[in-house]
């Protein structure tokens, strides 16, 4: 018996389950949280939902985001733990000392850096999205899909591909979205509330974020540097930074794009985005994780000793020395 069938019988078989989210939710955990979590109530069984933090607002419309738990997990003996889109443990915050204490840990995630860290580890790196995995576990338990579970489902994979337009997309992707799609869920709706709208504070921080804005190699990396006054200033929270590092992607002849939040003297998180280069082995040398084209890691070191060491990592990756930069470009503010 394979582990995909090892966990469809644990889902069947077993009453009591905690599902678990990653630190800085995306729409794909928060789907895909929300689809099982939905799927397995729907077959009788006692389900808690936990998420490492809030909402972000872009995702609160969804059916059942309200019921989240920020604290207070509890595991008894008989509780199945899984952890959904979750490259390793850590990723899980406040939470993961408790769940490594799970004597059932199922680890459904599709992060090439995934750590295998479960009881039960059903990981499927050319799925585009958790979302895809979560979708063919409910077909193999033989749970009809309901408009909000499709809905929840569509937005894991829609964000995760970025709205069907990252080379993570597949054939598949498209034949999920087109089932997904035969229930009341609305792509040009959700595509608004998730890829468009944004309040005024979002554009007032990325105002101050492009003015940061470095290129460094010849031009083939683009940084941004956003900090926490930059918040303050702007009414931002850091949920809304989501979605800034595209702009650096984006600049036409730029390969690698990368964004520091610098939260605290001696505390960095480093996203790193590309259009043809492997950045999850660049953050994997930070013990960061993510995908080839999105990855992520987070330092507790001052920012430009950080900084230095990205770009020295970066100069390797992309085979060119880069030019330096000044320290007197950032002031941290």
């Amino acid at each position: 018996m394979n582990e995909r069938s090892r966990i469809v019988n644990i889902l069947r078989e077993k009453e009591y389950f905690t599902l678990v989210g990653h630190i800085l939710p995306d729409g794909d955990s928060i789907g895909s949280l929300l689809a099982l979590g939905e799927a397995l109530s729907n077959l009788g069984k006692q389900v808690k939902i936990y998420l490492p933090g809030i909402v972000p607002r872009k995702y609160m419309f969804l059916r059942g985001s309200e019921k989240f738990l920020t604290e207070g997990m509890e595991l008894s003996p008989g509780t199945v733990a899984i952890a959904v889109d979750c490259s390793d443990l850590e990723r899980l915050g406040p939470f993961s000392e408790t769940i490594k204490q799970a004597r059932c840990l199922l680890n459904i995630d599709h992060h090439i850096t995934n750590q295998h860290y479960g009881t039960e580890n059903l990981i499927d790196t050319k799925a585009a999205a958790t979302g895809e995995i979560i979708f063919h576990l409910l077909a193999d338990l033989e749970i009809p899909l309901t408009d909000s579970i499709a809905e929840a489902l569509y937005v894991a994979v829609s964000t995760d591909t970025g709205s069907f337009k990252y080379d993570n997309t597949t054939p598949e992707t498209h034949r999920i979205a087109a089932d997904l799609l035969e229930y009341n869920v609305h792509p040009g709706v959700l595509s608004q509330r998730i890829f468009d709208e944004r309040p005024l504070s979002y554009y007032l921080l990325l105002r101050e974020a492009l003015s940061s804005l470095e290129l460094l190699c010849d031009s083939r990396i683009a940084v941004i540097t956003i900090s926490k006054e930059m918040l303050k200033r702007s009414g931002t929270t850091v949920e809304e930074i989501d979605g800034m590092i595209n702009y650096t992607r984006d600049i036409e002849g730029v390969e690698l794009g990368i964004m520091f939040y610098v939260e605290s003297s001696e505390e960095v998180k480093i996203g790193f985005r590309s259009k043809t280069i492997d950045v999850s082995a660049l953050a994997q040398k930070m013990n960061g994780g993510g995908h080839p084209r999105a990855a992520g890691c987070r330092v507790n070191a001052p920012y430009l000793a950080v900084k230095e060491k990205v770009i020295q990592e970066a100069e390797i990756l992309l085979k060119k020395p880069c030019v330096r930069f000044s320290e007197a470009a950032w002031t941290g503010s």
